[in-house]
């Protein structure tokens, strides 16, 4: 778990791929009408604070990234 949090890349990728899967199950859930209100209310309140840790996740490693290519350029 260590080397993955030291690698940027991959934590910006895996946040981005959660990030995309929620968002496809959160709208694919809606259009299809499966679930009740009362399923869908929990699982906005599940995956909304989800996505914004990912989101601010994907913002602070994109730091990380580019500070790391303009490193090894040097």
């Amino acid at each position: 778990m260590e080397k993955f949090f030291k690698n940027a890349l991959k934590v910006s990728i895996a946040s981005l791929v959660t990030s995309i899967i929620l968002y496809v199950a959160i709208i694919g859930l809606f259009l299809l009408s499966v679930v009740t209100a009362s399923v869908f209310g929990i699982l906005i309140k599940v995956t909304v604070p989800i996505l914004a840790l990912a989101t601010i996740l994907e913002f602070i490693y994109s730091f990380f990234i580019i500070n790391r290519r303009n490193t090894s350029k040097k």
